[in-house]
């Protein structure tokens, strides 16, 4: 799935339904490009997932680690972990994506399985995420096959080899019961305050005093926090943020240039031009016939 267009509430929680109520695991091949800027945005979800990394390598940033996972190696995420990937000095690189509901893991809630083997393990601030190689990493490509051929008693396998990378993890010690530190935790639900806000007011005009306060502490503290979790100064998040917005704005005819800028919290339309030049390398209307208009058709 293009992944400039994952459907992402304020609070960065993933909206889409991954997989069925039967079957609740779902496969995404996605290609990140450099030039398009189709990367991976800042989000969460309260699935599990495991990735692999199919062709290329990629950049993850999880919590405040960042990461370069290189072709043939893969990833756990944990459920309701912040996260994003592009790629990595590289202009294209493929990732498989399995997004698995932890009830298919434990059976039901309640269950022996679910009580001891993997609710201890995914509830909210334990371990961020684990790397997977080898073994671990090849068994995320054969559900990946799995899921793509569907062929007789898939759902039994995919099953099969998902217990396989969860009881591996466990034995191994890779995931644990451990709980972050207390700090970490203020660290995360502050992070997470700081983007929703900066997502519910893009459209306005907002100052670092606003955001600050928003979180209750000083302007110097709050520059300085939000580069640390997120890699970057609230506002050049911020103009990314309206510039991704604007670039949804652009898959369809509707709006103009200006009315886009305008929408999209940019005080003029000549700053938003530019901006959007520095950050995708074409200006908006170039960019709109160079890659959307193509998707659409």
């Amino acid at each position: 799935m293009p992944l400039t267009h994952i459907k992402i509430a304020k609070d960065l929680q993933e909206l889409t339904l991954h997989g069925t109520k039967e079957f609740p695991v779902a496969l995404y091949e996605t290609i990140m490009r450099l030039e398009s800027m189709d990367f991976l945005p800042l989000h969460w979800h309260k699935e599990i997932q495991f990735v692999l990394i199919k062709k290329g390598c990629a950049q993850y940033r999880v919590g405040t680690d960042v990461f370069v996972l290189n072709q043939g190696e893969g990833l756990f995420i944990n459920a309701s972990g912040l996260h994003e990937a592009k790629p990595y000095q590289i202009e294209q690189a493929i990732v498989y994506c399995v997004n698995v509901d932890p009830k298919l893991m434990g059976g039901h809630e309640g269950s022996i399985f679910f009580s001891k083997y993997v609710e201890p393990y995914i509830t909210r601030n334990r371990i961020p995420y684990v790397k997977l190689t080898g073994e671990l990493a090849q068994k995320v490509a054969t559900i990946a096959e799995l899921m793509r051929e569907q062929t007789a008693f898939f759902e039994l396998k995919v099953r099969r080899e998902l217990l396989f990378i969860w009881e591996s993890m466990l034995t191994q010690s890779l995931l644990t019961e451990q709980i972050m530190d207390s700090a970490t935790i203020v660290q995360h639900e502050r992070a997470k305050a700081m983007l929703d806000f900066l997502h519910a007011h893009y459209q306005q005009k907002i100052a670092l005093e606003d955001l600050a306060s928003h979180v209750y502490i000083s302007r110097a503290e709050c520059s300085r926090f939000f580069k640390k979790i997120v890699g970057m100064t609230p506002f050049t998040y911020l103009c990314q943020y309206r510039l991704r917005k604007s670039i949804e704005l652009l898959k369809g005819n509707e709006l103009s240039i200006t009315e886009i800028a305008v929408n999209t919290g940019f005080s003029t339309v000549s700053y938003y031009i530019e901006k959007f030049k520095e950050y995708t390398g074409y200006p908006p209307h170039v960019y709109r016939k160079k890659f959307l208009s193509v998707k659409n058709n």
